[in-house]
C-alpha cells in the first residue's frame, strides 16, 4: 500500500499543477497587452505633448546613475558647460558620459595614442549636443576613429578632416582639427560639433524615437522658413555662416549648429527665429 502511494504521489501533484500553467501563461499574455497599449497611449500622449510645447515629457530619468570613475573628473571641472550646470544635471551628465565611454568604442589610426584626454573630450562633446535630448547615445555609431591630422577617406576618395560613416556605423575625426576646434571656440569651426551633427541628423531621418522626431519634424520647419528668399540674403550678407553651409541641407545644418554651441549670443541676435529653431530641434535650452 505504501509502495503505491509514493508511485501515484507524482502523479496527483502534476494533475493538480497542470490547470494552473494556462493561468500563468494567461497573465503573462495580459500583461504583455497592457504594456503595450499602455507604452502605445504614453507615446500618442507625448506627441499630442510635443505637439504643443516643442519638447519631450521628460529628458533625465535613470533608475540606477552610473559612477564616472575617479581619475576621469578632472576632465569635467575642466569643462565649461559642465560647469555652467547646478548640481543634479551634472550628476546626469556625469551619467551619461559613463555610459557613452562604456558603449562607444575609440579605434587610433597612424599612430595616435588614445588616451584619457582624447576619449573624454570627444565623449563631452556629443554629451553636451545631446543634452536636451532622451535619446543620448548616437545610435549610428559604434566606433569612433581617431587619426592624427588629415586622412585619406576611402568612402569619399578625398582628404578629409572627419566624416561620419553610416555604413560603418563610425565616426572619424582628426584629433589635430577637432583640438583646433576646442580652442578658438568663436569662430564657427568646429569639426567635433560639425561631425557629430551629421551623426545626430542622420539619426533622425532613420529614427522613430520622440527626440529623433523633434529634431526631423524641426528640421522640416527651419527648411521652410529658410524658403524665403530675404531671409537667405540676409544670412550671406552678415556672413553668419561659412561658405560651406551652403554645399547642401546637411553641411547647412551642420554648420549652423557649430554657430549655435560656439556663438549663441550672436545668432540670437541676428536671427532670432532661427536661433530659436535650432534651440528647439536641439531641445537645448541650457544658454537661455
Amino acid at each position: 500500500m505504501s509502495h503505491n502511494l509514493i508511485y501515484t504521489l507524482p502523479i496527483i501533484i502534476q494533475e493538480k499543477l497542470e490547470p494552473g500553467i494556462p493561468n500563468f501563461l494567461g497573465v503573462i499574455v495580459v500583461v504583455g497587452i497592457v504594456s503595450i497599449c499602455v507604452y502605445y497611449v504614453s507615446r500618442y500622449l507625448e506627441t499630442l505633448y510635443v505637439k504643443f510645447y516643442k519638447k519631450p515629457f521628460f529628458v533625465h530619468f535613470y533608475p540606477v546613475h552610473k559612477k564616472l570613475p575617479s581619475h576621469l573628473l578632472p576632465y569635467l571641472e575642466a569643462n565649461d558647460f559642465y560647469n555652467k550646470l547646478d548640481k543634479r544635471r551634472k550628476r546626469y551628465f556625469r551619467h551619461r558620459v559613463t555610459k557613452f565611454l562604456e558603449e562607444i568604442k575609440f579605434v587610433s589610426r597612424e599612430g595616435l595614442v588614445v588616451d584619457d584626454n582624447k576619449r573624454m573630450q570627444v565623449t563631452m562633446m556629443v554629451i553636451q549636443l545631446t543634452f536636451g535630448m532622451r535619446n543620448y547615445v548616437l545610435e549610428y555609431v559604434d566606433t569612433i576613429i581617431l587619426y592624427p591630422s588629415t586622412y585619406y577617406s576611402i568612402l569619399n576618395k578625398t582628404e578629409n578632416n572627419g566624416e561620419f560613416n553610416p555604413r560603418s556605423r563610425a565616426l572619424v575625426l582628426s584629433w589635430e582639427h577637432f583640438n583646433m576646434g576646442i580652442m578658438h571656440k568663436e569662430d564657427g569651426i568646429n569639426l567635433g560639433i560639425h561631425e557629430i551633427t551629421h551623426a545626430i541628423h542622420y539619426s533622425a531621418l532613420k529614427s522613430n524615437n520622440i527626440s529623433s522626431e523633434i529634431f526631423y519634424d524641426t528640421f522640416l520647419e527651419l527648411e521652410k522658413h529658410l524658403s524665403s528668399i530675404d531671409i537667405r540674403n540676409k544670412i550671406i550678407e552678415t556672413k553668419i555662416l561659412r561658405e560651406y553651409a551652403f554645399t547642401d541641407k546637411f553641411e547647412f545644418i551642420a554648420v549652423l549648429v557649430e554657430v549655435f554651441m560656439e556663438s549663441p549670443e550672436k545668432l540670437k541676435e541676428q536671427f532670432p527665429d532661427i536661433y530659436s529653431y535650432v534651440v528647439q530641434m536641439l531641445n537645448f535650452r541650457y544658454f537661455e
